[in-house]
């Protein structure tokens, strides 16, 4: 049976969060971001809204499991609270990376946002093996494509954002 108010919860986890990346992005999307050099291998700009629809349909599903199929309260704080502090810091990032028109800053991001993703993932699997492998993907996702391709874009970019550091 669907708990429609555990539904209303992740719905709005999610869509808060949008929000406020969507907010604090900016319009280096726009502006900045196409302009930079990228490596041939990187996947088109309307490639990564479809990825990031796919997290949030991803983390909202998470966010309901972990109200619905947990059984303790404690266990839905550490996951709440995790999955929450995950994508928060995701938003952020995006402030970091457009505001400061640095891919230094993304990468280094990128990698201090390694931890909370990786306590995230552990804690998903000490609590509902389920969310743990649907969410999965894009753990793997960033450590197998966000990183080397924030890597190679401050590889290429790198001397510009000397001046703006």
């Amino acid at each position: 049976m669907v708990s429609w108010a555990a539904v209303a919860v992740s719905v709005s986890i999610c869509v808060a969060v949008a929000i406020l990346e969507g907010l604090l992005t900016g319009d280096g999307l726009k502006t900045w971001y196409p302009r930079l050099r990228k490596p041939q291998w990187h996947v088109p700009l309307w490639a990564f809204v479809i990825v990031a629809v796919l997290v949030y349909l991803v983390d909202g599903f998470v966010a309901y499991r972990t109200l619905t199929a947990v059984a303790t309260q404690e266990g839905q704080v550490v996951l709440l609270t995790a999955l929450v502090v995950v994508m928060v810091l995701n938003a952020l990032w995006n402030y970091a990376f457009f505001e400061y028109r640095s891919t230094l800053i993304g990468l280094l991001g990128l990698v201090a946002y390694l931890g909370p993703l990786v306590v995230l993932q552990v804690a998903l699997f000490a609590y509902d093996a389920l969310a743990a492998w649907v969410h999965m993907p894009y753990a793997i996702w960033v450590i197998a494509y966000d990183l080397p391709l924030f890597y190679a874009m401050w590889r290429l970019n790198g001397a510009e954002d000397s001046v703006r550091l």
